[in-house]
């Protein structure tokens, strides 16, 4: 089941926001302004669902009735211990104070979010009484535990060039990389074998659908002609990335991630965790675009464009106008579907606290229903500076 809408109000500068969710949403809009606050309500909600997931032990109940004792389960639970956990996994939130909106006239955060047939999932978190949680669920249990299943972040802070990267064996069974993509090395070598559950993410170079193979072949779209190799130390408890090139029918020597353009290994995590994404996943980036050049900023566009169109959720924050670009012409291409992308442009207005949320679509021919001042027209002002 997929998130359909998030209607926030309270939290930061998020005063009452309605975001709707496509198959690729886009986030975009100046530092500041409320992207990752955004960003930060769907981790806290897993943060907090995960914790109560754990402590029901849903697989420990009998089938019968399985989702009013699961609910029931849930409110008994939150009734016992109610507070909110602001520092965990995936969020540390640190002064609690600091997320409730400066002028809010009462102490409640509430983040609701609605699923497919009416479904929804609220949660409201009390901040003038120790961050109690409240919630209120019309949600099956399944949906509740599909939904964060599935869900995937990448961080903008990604792992960089090393020698050698972490393992962690609880990451890889959960089909996790890591929120910064730490772990992408270690997965990739225990997965390279495995097809694509996704057939159209196959490169049109690749031979197979095999993992390794076609993460080596979008990459290459970024370095041309480069390959990967891992491996695993299982007596250091280390894995190991190497990168070769091809030229003219040659082959390089292997060279360390510390030898090679600082973009590739950067970009590697966002690529494996689109390439091994599945119908239904969940899927946040942050800054995608970070360290490649536009051509490979817009490849990668068209990598989420094409996941996102087989039933992928994709929710992107981004500065780049290639990015976006790249979503206009997978689109004309008939890539995506226009109903299947979302654009918002978060803003403040001068001497005022609220972000506004503009929501933009893309047409058929890839061209965008509006274009409000700030987004994304600094090429134009610079270039009317330069000819005037």
């Amino acid at each position: 089941m997929k998130i359909e809408q998030v209607t926030i109000k309270n939290f930061k500068c998020l005063k009452d926001i309605s975001i709707t969710l496509k198959n690729i949403t886009l986030i975009t809009g100046v530092n500041s302004s409320g992207k990752s606050s955004f960003i930060q309500t769907l981790l806290l909600v897993k943060q907090n669902i995960n914790n109560i997931i754990d402590i029901v032990a849903f697989d420990s109940l009998p089938k019968e009735d399985l989702n009013n004792i699961f609910i029931e389960k849930m409110n008994k639970m939150i009734r016992e211990k109610s507070s909110i956990i602001l520092d965990g996994h995936y969020l540390d939130l640190v002064e609690a104070k600091e997320i409730l909106y400066q002028e809010s006239f009462d102490e409640l955060i509430n983040i609701k979010l609605n699923g497919d047939d009416d479904k929804y999932l609220s949660l409201i978190f009390d901040t003038d009484s120790s961050f109690n949680l409240e919630h209120n669920i019309n949600m099956e249990y399944k949906s509740v535990i599909n939904i964060f299943d599935d869900f995937y972040y990448i961080r903008t802070d990604r792992a960089t060039p090393s020698i050698t990267y972490p393992l962690s064996d609880e990451h890889i069974r959960k089909g996790s990389i890591g929120l910064n993509g730490e772990y992408t090395t270690h997965y990739l070598n225990e997965n390279r074998h495995k097809p694509l559950h996704i057939s159209a993410l196959k490169h049109p170079n690749s031979v197979t659908e095999q993992l390794l193979e076609n993460v080596s072949k979008w990459l290459g779209e970024i370095s041309n002609g480069i390959d990967i190799s891992v491996a695993v130390h299982e007596q250091l408890q280390l894995a190991s990335l190497s990168y070769q090139y091809e030229y003219d029918g040659q082959t390089t020597s292997n060279y360390t991630p510390l030898n090679v353009g600082f973009g590739v290994t950067y970009v590697l995590p966002i690529i494996v965790a689109i390439l091994k994404s599945k119908p239904d996943d969940l899927l946040i980036i942050e800054n995608p675009e970070s360290h490649l050049h536009p051509a490979g900023q817009s490849k990668i566009a068209e990598l989420c464009a094409i996941a996102s169109s087989k039933g992928v959720q994709i929710i992107i924050e981004t500065h780049s106008d290639h990015f976006l670009n790249g979503i206009r012409v997978a689109t004309k291409k008939q890539i995506l579907k226009p109903e299947e992308s979302q654009i918002y442009y978060f803003e403040k207005k001068e001497n005022e606290l609220e972000t506004i949320a503009h929501d933009l679509k893309i047409d058929k021919e890839g061209r965008i229903d509006n274009w409000p001042k700030g987004f994304f027209d600094e090429w134009d002002n610079k270039l009317d500076e330069l000819l005037w």
